[in-house]
């Protein structure tokens, strides 16, 4: 079995169509958490009960350094995969490196 984490998205996407799915990653902590980048470039962790560790208690910032691929099925079933990589500095994504 593969724990994921599943995300998000409010920082626009290059394509306006995928805008509203919720992605899945391995590139956090994959203990089935709950994220959303806001539209600001901001991480942030929603509170929510696991059986695979801790939890925040309230929705927190979560710093992110690097890379963070997500994907998706694309609604489209001629197209396959949609992924995003998504690049971070200082916890906030960097515009010159994002999506």
């Amino acid at each position: 079995m593969s724990i994921f984490d599943s995300l998000t998205c409010d920082y626009p996407l290059p394509d306006p169509h995928h805008q509203d799915l919720e992605f899945v990653t391995r590139d956090l902590e994959k203990v089935m958490g709950r994220y959303t980048i806001t539209r600001d470039g901001r991480l942030i962790r929603h509170a929510r009960p696991s059986l695979f560790g801790p939890q925040p208690v309230s929705d927190v910032e979560w710093p992110i350094q690097g890379d963070i691929r997500i994907y998706e099925r694309d609604p489209d079933p001629e197209h396959g995969t949609i992924e995003y990589a998504v690049r971070a500095r200082a916890g906030r994504l960097d515009p010159s490196g994002s999506i």
